[in-house]
């Protein structure tokens, strides 16, 4: 037993004998001992009281919880890592990882992907203190994460000050999830709004890009594919404060949005694309049955044509 508490231990086991008190003895009481090569471990301690043949005996024992406490902390670490598990990936993809740790890639044939990006954020940021920028940024993503959790889409990463997020993969139809990051999208744009009118600083703007394809979903995120390609030309080719979708976007978002045909771009690594800009969306309550895009005819001028969708 280290130094001192054998003496400790005697006053204890004397004021009981003394005062009936019995202080720490008869409880159980985590201590640590000392073996004979001069190494310690922990152990429970404890004294009873006993009575045999009208004599009072004490009975004193002493329990290595060496195991016992590897196992707490083991509990613990376990705990802690499944906290960040479910942090940082989407559930179903988490509670597969706990269960089958081996290598989780999943090929989606229908997620719809968000590329965002602030307007001339290397010159802005070039005139700001980093503290400025970084107090920028997590004041702008945070209305973002906000937004990301109340449609339910999953945030996969944010790189300076670009932001990128994804409907939830699923091999159902992928009409709910556009619409979801279609409506997102909007709202960025007011809560970039809500964000300048702070005054706080010269006001942002963002470049918005979308497009809906396949997709490989793992553990460490989407591959660097087709449709993520595409969602980010979308983004770069885009236009300031405007929101760039592909013709997938267009046919899976359902009838509650109002898209403008842009024109046809050439788009690295495609070809010639359609592009349009997502305008408005309905509210929710008044949802119809038809997509609305405006196209320019022959002569160049814009008319309306509208297409039946099932929702």
């Amino acid at each position: 037993m280290p130094d001192g508490r054998a003496e400790k231990h005697d006053g204890y086991l004397s004021r009981y004998i003394d005062t009936g008190f019995k202080k720490m003895m008869g409880k159980q009481r985590e201590v640590e001992a000392r073996r004979g090569d001069g190494s310690t471990f922990p152990c429970i301690l404890g004294l009873s009281e006993v009575s045999i043949g009208g004599t009072t005996q004490f009975v004193g024992f002493i329990r290595d919880v060496t195991m016992q406490k590897s196992l707490l902390v083991a509990q613990a670490e376990r705990e802690a890592s499944d906290s960040l598990l479910f942090n940082i990936l989407p559930e179903h993809i988490a509670y597969r990882l706990k269960t089958d740790p081996g290598h989780i890639a999943d090929h989606y044939d229908n997620t719809t992907i968000l590329f965002a990006d602030i307007v001339g954020f290397t010159t802005r940021a070039s005139k700001m203190s980093a503290h400025d920028v970084v107090t920028m940024l997590n004041d702008v993503f945070s209305r973002f994460d906000h937004l990301c959790e109340h449609y339910g889409l999953n945030k996969v990463k944010t790189i300076g000050d670009c932001y990128m997020i994804t409907s939830i993969p699923s091999d159902q139809l992928e009409h709910d999830g556009c619409a979801r990051v279609c409506r997102f999208a909007i709202d960025m744009f007011k809560a970039v709004r809500e964000f300048n009118s702070t005054g706080q600083q010269e006001p942002i703007n963002f470049r918005v890009g979308i497009a809906n394809g396949s997709v490989v979903a793992g553990v460490v995120g989407l591959k660097r594919g087709d449709t993520v390609n595409v969602a980010a030309r979308m983004e770069q080719n885009g236009l300031p404060g405007q929101i760039q979708v592909t013709r997938d976007v267009v046919d899976k978002a359902g009838g509650d949005f109002t898209f403008e045909f842009r024109g046809t771009f050439p788009i690295k690594g495609k070809g010639d694309m359609d592009t349009y800009i997502l305008k408005s969306a309905k509210p929710i309550d008044k949802a119809r049955h038809s997509m609305m895009i405006l196209e320019p005819d022959l002569k160049h001028k814009a008319t309306l044509r509208c297409n039946s969708t099932l929702l």
